[in-house]
């Protein structure tokens, strides 16, 4: 697994080189601890929504200080607004790295900074790189420097699913990474979309599942019976759910 690779080699060649060093107490014994720690390989690393619910007592955009918050979300990219906190950036890199997509859809393009974001980051970590495919209603908001080669902008009315094009949505090669960052409509456009994923797949509900209010504790339903499961290595990377997706970074089985 790519995720595993980087780690697994280090270990292998400080255990083969410098065994003396990887002993407690050895100057590369944190190291080797920290390798055992992040295993993107553990069995229980997929969950049954019904088995976490989705309330989050932690996340990101909630933090004690609000300097802090306010700073997490002022993240600009290439001088554009692209809100995301960092660790939700963070999650995305090691994402893409390890789906390698050939498609993302982004859900709600703002100025698009993240959609430029996500162009970039498939450009250098992807090895057969797709395209980014970003929806809004609002599309005279983005910016004129958000352009690149596998960026393409769509004016979609979120609010009705009809409005998707059906026939770009089946040609566009998997695995699929979709980014719902609009909060309209949320398992509306979830339970249309979840149609053209395949197994493999990836969808993360940015925000929205924080509420954990009725809409969202129904969708979890929804999630399951469409044949999703929560990736934990995502949602609890930084500790349970420290996420702007608590719950609901979900990979298609």
């Amino acid at each position: 697994m790519k995720l595993a690779s980087g780690y697994k080699a280090f270990w292998e060649a400080a255990h083969k080189n410098y065994p003396d060093q990887t002993k407690p107490g050895g100057n590369l014994d944190w190291a080797i601890a920290l390798s055992s720690v992040v295993n993107a390989e553990c069995s229980d690393r997929f969950a049954k929504p019904s088995a976490r619910g989705w309330k989050s007592s932690l996340h990101a955009k909630l933090f004690p200080s609000y300097s802090t918050k306010v700073g997490a979300l002022a993240l600009t990219y290439k001088g554009l607004m692209n809100i995301k906190t960092p660790f939700d950036l963070a999650l995305y890199t090691r994402l893409i790295w390890e789906l390698q997509p050939r498609t993302i859809l982004e859900l709600g393009s703002l100025q698009g900074g993240s959609g430029l974001w996500f162009a970039d980051q498939m450009s250098v970590l992807c090895e057969s790189p797709g395209e980014v495919h970003s929806f809004d209603l609002h599309t005279k908001c983005i910016h004129v420097n958000a352009k690149h080669p596998l960026l393409i902008f769509h004016q979609v009315d979120l609010s009705e699913v009809a409005a998707f094009d059906e026939n770009l949505l089946m040609r566009l090669p998997h695995p699929w990474l979709v980014i719902d960052d609009a909060h309209v409509q949320i398992f509306s456009i979830f339970s249309y979309l979840s149609r053209f994923l395949v197994s493999g797949d990836y969808y993360v509900l940015e925000d929205d599942p924080m509420r954990a209010d009725k809409e969202i504790i129904d969708g979890l339903q929804l999630v399951e019976q469409s044949g999703f499961l929560i990736d934990t290595y995502y949602t609890d990377a930084f500790g349970s759910n420290f996420t702007s997706a608590p719950n609901a970074w979900l990979r298609k089985s």
